[in-house]
């Protein structure tokens, strides 16, 4: 699946015209459980078939379960219920215009909550954005007009907000797709109590049925499982950037299906808050790479190395990030790689980074040293490197990158299987950040990589004969 954010958008596209149809027919505190539960009942037999009774949250902790449940509750339930009460009036496109004030509440809430600083160029985004906003609820009229329950629709945006941040951390952790399952049942049956259950379907029009049918299968299962597996692959706001898009689909939806024509004004409004919306999302983005003290991060080009395609499934990809978080987070690392070993080429290939922009998915490591290879390879003996002349030996490539990024201490755990090397987990921090306790620690954590590297690595795609000359950095 090589664009997930597209088809998130895509599978967007028809949610807010759906919602504004079925909407005709059904309350909206019946239509809040209808939609999640029936979602979530698709879901669930997809996730039995696929998984066959294994899920990804039993492994989960304590903390991360008692998360799944807020989140539910916030970003399903509560958000869900507020969108369907301000559409019961707002029109599909203003609705998707107003919702689209996520990014700046994100960055504000940091800045008041977290700390963050904010640019100068981020204030003047949410100022834009907060002018386009209100020309969109006050200049239209008709269809688009303002009325009361627009404010319902930005505290549906706030909620929104809110829940991509705290979920972000879990899409490392848990499957997407299985996030999205537990999302609509917990959210589903938490607004239940509210449901008035005033449901006729015998008075439905074939329209509802479609717009219902469109507003689960396509809104719910399909864009909010695309739109977790392209967030577990990126960040909030560099994975939400495609959002900007919904609004336009939503538009000429609303106009060609339910006769919601917009204003000049409204128009108008919705382009000034779209690039205030994008300003802000750059400007976080930005901030974000200088807040990790990594200065050339956003404008250094990745290292120099041959790069072949990684193809994992679901299951072992998270399975990797998990052993490379819990590693992390025992630790500490600017850097994570994970390295799978192909023993009739030589080389190792990343199968996991922390880094994509600079450290690229795929990429060989083909001028490994004796040493390392003595150390790694047949001795199976793990590498601590406590200084930055450390790092300058051949047991690492792309020495200038590894100064760039101020990264003077490594470790490098050595995965075996069965007496066999398999690969080995990089962190790399600051100088002086490692010593050999920590180093047992990571090697603990990386011990339930063995036998999947082992799978892996057997596997023929990963054994095509030698990889071609690289030019480390």
């Amino acid at each position: 699946m090589r664009r997930p954010d597209v088809l998130m958008v895509l599978t967007s596209a028809p949610t807010y015209v759906a919602t504004s149809e079925v909407l005709r027919r059904v309350g909206p505190f019946d239509l809040t459980p209808l939609r999640f539960l029936v979602a979530a009942a698709v879901l669930g037999a997809y996730l039995a078939w696929r998984r066959r009774g294994r899920w990804s949250i039993s492994g989960a902790s304590a903390r991360d379960r008692w998360t799944v449940v807020a989140i539910s509750l916030i970003g399903y339930g509560g958000y869900g219920t507020l969108l369907n009460l301000g559409q019961t009036t707002v029109p599909a496109g203003t609705a998707s215009l107003l919702l689209n004030m996520s990014p700046v509440f994100a960055a504000a809430l940091g800045a008041l909550l977290l700390g963050e600083r904010v640019s100068r160029r981020a204030v003047a985004g949410m100022a834009l954005a907060v002018a386009g906003t209100t020309a969109v609820a006050l200049m239209g009229s008709g269809a688009v007009g303002f009325d009361w329950n627009a404010l319902t629709i930005l505290a549906a945006a706030l909620i929104l907000s809110l829940f991509l941040i705290v979920q972000q951390p879990l899409l490392r952790r848990i499957d997407p797709i299985e996030l999205v399952f537990w999302g609509c049942l917990i959210g589903g049956l938490a607004t239940l109590p509210l449901a008035p259950f005033h449901l006729d379907p015998g008075q439905w029009q074939a329209g509802t049925w479609v717009a219902l049918a469109a507003l689960i299968l396509s809104g719910t299962v399909l864009a909010y499982s695309f739109w977790n597996i392209a967030l577990a692959a990126t960040s909030v706001s560099e994975g939400g950037a495609l959002l900007f898009a919904v609004p336009v689909f939503s538009l000429t939806f609303g106009w060609a299906l339910l006769g919601q024509v917009p204003t000049i004004g409204a128009v108008i409004g919705g382009v000034v808050a779209l690039a205030g919306v994008v300003i802000v999302t750059k400007a976080h983005r930005q901030q974000r790479g200088a807040g990790a003290g990594m200065p050339r991060l956003m404008a250094a080009p990745p290292v120099a190395e041959d790069v072949v395609p990684v193809e994992l499934s679901g299951e072992d990809l998270l399975a990797i990030t998990t052993a490379a978080d819990a590693a992390a987070a025992r630790v500490g690392a600017r850097l994570v790689t994970v390295s799978l070993w192909r023993p009739e080429s030589q080389d190792l290939v990343r199968v996991y980074t922390s880094l994509p922009e600079l450290y690229r998915l795929g990429g060989i490591s083909a001028h490994l040293g004796p040493e390392w290879a003595e150390q790694c390879i047949v001795r199976q003996e793990s590498y601590l490197a406590d200084s930055p002349a450390d790092l300058t030996t051949d047991a690492f490539e792309h020495h200038d990158m590894l100064a760039s990024l101020d990264l003077g201490a490594a470790i490098n755990a050595v995965v075996s299987q069965g007496g066999k090397f398999v690969g080995c987990i990089n962190l790399l921090d600051r100088a002086g950040s490692y010593t050999a306790a920590d180093l047992n620690a990571v090697e603990e954590a990386a011990a339930p990589l063995g036998p999947l590297l082992d799978r892996i690595q057997r596997a023929e795609s990963w054994n095509r004969g030698p990889a071609p000359e690289t030019g480390a950095a």
